[in-house]
């Protein structure tokens, strides 16, 4: 029984090495096509199929909330990538501690 759980992990370890070789090439391919995001958006990397990587360029638009440690410290909305409407910074007792609007682009 030792030997099959030793195999097993033997197995599951090359699979997993050759996974992350496979993720950075994938990573070194798309970072060398230099992809150029147009304003108000931002290149992220994505999972693709089973073992494939994307390059994307993502606008943030509609609602954002941010937590750290625990607790929501901003809240406002995107609007074609740009800050738009009130947003909110909060402390960690929810307090708002500032407020700023912005124009929609």
């Amino acid at each position: 029984m030792r030997v099959f759980v030793w195999a097993v992990g033997i197995l599951m370890l090359a699979a997993m090495t050759t996974s992350c070789k496979q993720s950075s090439a994938n990573y070194e391919v798309l970072a060398s096509k230099n992809v150029q995001c147009p304003a108000g958006s931002h290149l992220e990397y994505l999972p693709w199929g089973k073992s494939g990587l994307r390059a994307v360029c993502l606008m943030e638009h509609g609602p954002i909330v941010i937590a750290e440690n625990g607790h929501v410290v901003i809240e406002g909305a995107h609007s074609l990538g740009k800050q738009a409407g009130e947003w909110r910074w909060l402390d960690p007792t929810g307090k708002v501690v500032r407020t700023e609007h912005f124009a929609a682009p």
